[in-house]
């Protein structure tokens, strides 16, 4: 069986590298706890400091109502106050792409993540945080619309780590 290779070993320079964090400590708008936060630090100053893009994204709390199958966007649910911690944390400029749900099915348009994934290239940003993975059409699916959300989010980035 082949390894599959080590980040840390990977040449990140120029490279945007799309990470899937664990930072669903949100609830009602505020960070319950940084640990999670904090934990993940290491990996994002890794790539910063090996000259990679990083481009974060997570998902926060449970927006899709499956008796209804709307997805129901909440700024009580949003990445800002991580990206606002992790700013604060480490001086380092984040931008959070304004995607907007086009209905109860959540976010369909992903054309608004390539200016700030441009502003990111460009050095005017540090990194990108997606909004919340959750808003997302298909990011809870079992279907097609799965597969088609994750090779949309892997158009913007050269590496991906989970």
């Amino acid at each position: 069986m082949t390894a599959l290779p080590c980040f840390l070993e990977a040449d990140l320079r120029d490279k945007m590298v799309l990470v899937r964090m664990d930072h669903n400590v949100v609830k009602n708008g505020k960070i319950k706890d940084t640990m999670r936060i904090d934990a993940t630090i290491p990996t994002l100053l890794h790539i910063y400091k090996k000259g990679g893009l990083p481009i974060l994204m997570t998902h926060i709390g449970r927006p899709y109502d499956k008796k209804t199958g709307t997805i129901n966007i909440s700024e009580g649910e949003s990445v800002t106050p991580v990206v606002k911690y992790l700013e604060e944390k480490l001086q380092l400029k984040g931008i959070i792409p304004e995607c907007i749900a086009s209905g109860p099915e959540g976010i369909t348009d992903l054309s608004p993540i390539l200016p700030a994934v441009q502003k990111l290239r460009a050095g005017e940003v540090d990194f990108v945080y997606l909004p919340n993975t959750r808003w997302f059409k298909g990011e809870e699916a079992k279907d097609e619309s799965a597969d088609i959300l994750a090779q949309r989010w892997a158009s913007f980035a050269d590496l991906y780590i989970n």
